[in-house]
């Protein structure tokens, strides 16, 4: 039960982050969304983060401007890659952590980027656009990895589940 508490938990908390608490800020834009379904596929073992992903990212398109399902796939085709990551390579350090958050965001971005041009024609990628993205979005997603990580370990040691080693 503690489980669905901390998806729960983190869910609610991207949901209030991205529509109210950092729209105040302009330059600061984290993707808390995909930031919450990096993490969970970072720390846990099993085939369900895929499902997650998706879940975060549907949410994160109906508050979005991009066409519905845009984020949610590629939410889910990132978290094959975060996954084999986790599995064959991750030694769950924090620093590392930051250094993947950050890769797979801009990763992200520019796949769905692309989706968008392929489908609906969107505009041209600039040195201007580019830029843009890694400060006020890749750089404030990587810095809330380290605060969200620390809840998650938290989260873990109060209701004694360890994502790293469970399987629903």
């Amino acid at each position: 039960m503690g489980v669905f508490f901390i998806i729960i938990f983190f869910w609610i908390s991207a949901v209030f982050g991205e529509t109210s608490l950092f729209t105040i800020i302009p330059w600061f834009k984290p993707n808390l969304f995909f930031l919450v379904s990096s993490l969970f596929c970072l720390r846990w073992r099993g085939f369900e983060t895929h499902y997650l992903a998706v879940i975060f990212g549907l949410t994160a398109d109906c508050f979005s401007t991009v066409p519905f399902g845009t984020y949610g796939f590629s939410f889910f085709l990132i978290s094959f890659l975060i996954r084999w990551y986790a599995v064959r390579i991750y030694q769950h350090s924090k620093l590392e952590s930051v250094v993947i958050i950050a890769i797979v965001t801009l990763l992200n971005n520019l796949l769905v980027f692309s989706m968008l041009s392929l489908l609906f024609s969107e505009g041209d990628m600039t040195f201007h656009w580019l830029v843009d993205l890694v400060i006020h979005e890749v750089i404030p997603t990587a810095i809330l990895c380290v605060p969200c990580l620390n809840l998650i370990l938290t989260m873990e040691s109060r209701y004694r589940i360890r994502l790293a080693e469970r399987k629903f």
